[in-house]
Formats: structure tokens, C-alpha cells, sequence
């Protein structure tokens, strides 16, 4: 492990290396243990490999496709009917296509006087410090030549710098999947429940989603009206459990909502559809960073992160062959497409 590489010999070395370290402390960076610790088996043990400053633009791309995944496929049709009992169900498919510049990170801290923290020391009074780190996140490279890397710098002069960790999954398409069942058709109104029971995908352990959603549709008061109309609301939660039985339950706790408007036109065995939609969505991180080697960096960590994309509008278009088969983008911050297969009565 590298810990601290010296670029050259400073005056009062001893004080600049104490800086360093107490800059690690404030802003709760990362100490990796080893560089086998870098090349962890599952999302879990990378996170607990870093502290809150590190992991949250670690782990910011993941937060940000969570949403934009939730909130997709929502709607088929506009059209629910004002006095026949409808319910179908089947699956939905997501993915959320990420920009290239979210697969690498690069992050300034700035602390103004490391002399609060340790006012025995003379050499930290008045001193600020700076931490740059940068490297891939989540879903950037996994290849140990690309392991992330914390420089720590004193009033310009580089002190050392420490290993971050790598890439989780090296790609640019963050998927989701949903089993889907609903029932409508009293007064133009539709329920629509997502669920999956706990289960585990790859390696992330222990994962429950859950959604629901309610929409209004005024084609039984238009008859004449060349489109049918529709408003309605949808919100999830998609939890992943923490492994470490230390008080956290949750290593992601996520939640994502949405308030649409949508409009279609129906042919035989063919919808078009659109919309509009606000939307936000929110993940809180929580886990337990213990450093064997540097025991007063160990701390709970608990940080939130909210969704980057606030609205997003929708084209799709639904085939009615046996089942209901409808493929859809929705186009916001970030693009996100989408399938489905109904079976529906």
C-alpha cells in the first residue's frame, strides 16, 4: 500500500505529515488496508472502504440512473375506461443510459484551519489543507492500473497521497427490472402496484423494491375528444440491504416520485402515447468505515444524494398482439429506455 509518497524534503516535515493525516480526518476520506482490500467481491466491502466525501462521488452516477430507472414505463395508454373492470400484470425493463464523464470523478476539498482539531499542536494553527481525489466511480474501470487516488496538498505543497478503490461495473447502461400488476376501469381510475420480494442480484444482497401509483384518465367525460387524457402519480422505494451488522439496515435507501401528464391516440392493435412529468428522486447511503490501521478515522458513515433529474418527457408506443407489448424513451437529463409485456383483461 502507498500510503504517504514523498516528493521531496520539506522543513518541519513531521507537522506537514500530521496535516495530511488530519485532513483524512475532516473530511472523512479513504484509508485502503491493502491493495488486495481494493479488489473487493461485492458493492459492499468497496463502500466500506471509504469515507463520506469519497463515496459520495463515488456512488453519485448509481444514485442519479436509480431515478430516471423508477420513474420509467409508467403508463402505456391514456385510455382506462370509466365502467369495465380491467387488471393485467407482467414485467417492465429499464435502462438508463449514462453521459462517458460520469464513469470518472474528480473532487476538491478544502479545509480552512486544521488547528481546530487539534489545538496542541502549533504547527496546524492558521494552516489550511486541501484534498484533490479523483478515479473512477462506480461504474468506471475496474482494472487495478485505473485505482482511484487522494492528493493532499498544504498552502500549494504536495504532502502524499493514498489509494482510493476502482470501479464497481465498467459500463455506461444502468439496468432495472419490475414485475407489474394493476386494476381499474371505476370511473376512469387505475392502480397500479411494482413489486419484488427480497432477493438478491449479483452482488448487491438483499434488495426490495416496491412502487405504486394511481391515474385518472378523462376519456369517459371526452367522447368526441381526438386524444385520450390521463394524469396520475407513481412512487417507489428500492432498498439494499447492509450486510454488516453493525446498526446500519440499509447500504441504499431509495426513494423516487413522479406527478405525470400524458396524452394518447388508439387504432386497432396500436397506441401512441406521450408526456410530461416532475419528478425527484433521493438515496440515503449508510454504512460502518473502520480503518485498522488509523483508528480515530473509523466513523459511521451516513450521507443523501438527490436525484439530478427533475422532469422528463415521454414518446412510446404500445402493440396489442395476444399480450401488450410497449417500447418507450423518456428524455430528460439523463435518456432512459424502456419495455414492457402486459397481459391484460
Amino acid at each position: 500500500m502507498r500510503l504517504f509518497s514523498w516528493s521531496g524534503r520539506f522543513p518541519g516535515w513531521r507537522g506537514n505529515a500530521r496535516i495530511g493525516m488530519t485532513a483524512v480526518l475532516v473530511v472523512g476520506l479513504v484509508m485502503v488496508g491493502s491493495t488486495d482490500a481494493a479488489r473487493a467481491d461485492s458493492l459492499q466491502q468497496l463502500m466500506e472502504q471509504v469515507g463520506p466525501e469519497y463515496a459520495k462521488a463515488y456512488a453519485s452516477p448509481f444514485i442519479h440512473t436509480f431515478g430516471p430507472n423508477q420513474n420509467s414505463n409508467l403508463y402505456s395508454t391514456a385510455n382506462i375506461p370509466f365502467g369495465k373492470l380491467v387488471f393485467g400484470f407482467g414485467v417492465k425493463v429499464m435502462g438508463t443510459y449514462m453521459n462517458e464523464e460520469d464513469q470518472s470523478f474528480r473532487k476538491v476539498v478544502q479545509i480552512d484551519d486544521l488547528g481546530v482539531l487539534d489545538p496542541d499542536n502549533p504547527d496546524l494553527d492558521g494552516v489550511s489543507g486541501t484534498a484533490v481525489m479523483s478515479g473512477p466511480t462506480i461504474f468506471g474501470s475496474t482494472a487495478d492500473e485505473d485505482i482511484g487516488q487522494i492528493d493532499f496538498y498544504s498552502n500549494g505543497v504536495y504532502l502524499g497521497s493514498v489509494d482510493g478503490i476502482t470501479g464497481f461495473w465498467e459500463t455506461r447502461w444502468a439496468p432495472l427490472f419490475a414485475p407489474e400488476a394493476y386494476i381499474g376501469g371505476i370511473l376512469g381510475f387505475k392502480f397500479t402496484l411494482r413489486y419484488l420480494p427480497t432477493m438478491s442480484v449479483g452482488d448487491l444482497e438483499n434488495i426490495t423494491y416496491m412502487g405504486y401509483g394511481l391515474q385518472w384518465s378523462a376519456s369517459g367525460l371526452l367522447d368526441n375528444f381526438p386524444v385520450d387524457l390521463m394524469v396520475g402519480f407513481f412512487s417507489t422505494k428500492l432498498d439494499v440491504e447492509n450486510t454488516q451488522g453493525l446498526g446500519q439496515d440499509k447500504l441504499f435507501d431509495s426513494e423516487a416520485n413522479s406527478y405525470f401528464v400524458a396524452v394518447s391516440k388508439s387504432w386497432p392493435a396500436l397506441t401512441v402515447y406521450g408526456g410530461y412529468a416532475l419528478e425527484d428522486s433521493k438515496m440515503d447511503v449508510s454504512y460502518y468505515y473502520e480503518d485498522e490501521n488509523f483508528p480515530a478515522l473509523t466513523q459511521q458513515v451516513n450521507f443523501s444524494v438527490d436525484g439530478r433529474q427533475e422532469s422528463r418527457f415521454t414518446a412510446g408506443v404500445t402493440l396489442d398482439v395476444l399480450v401488450d407489448l410497449n417500447l418507450e424513451a423518456g428524455f430528460g437529463d439523463l435518456t432512459t429506455y424502456s419495455a414492457g409485456v402486459m397481459l391484460g383483461f
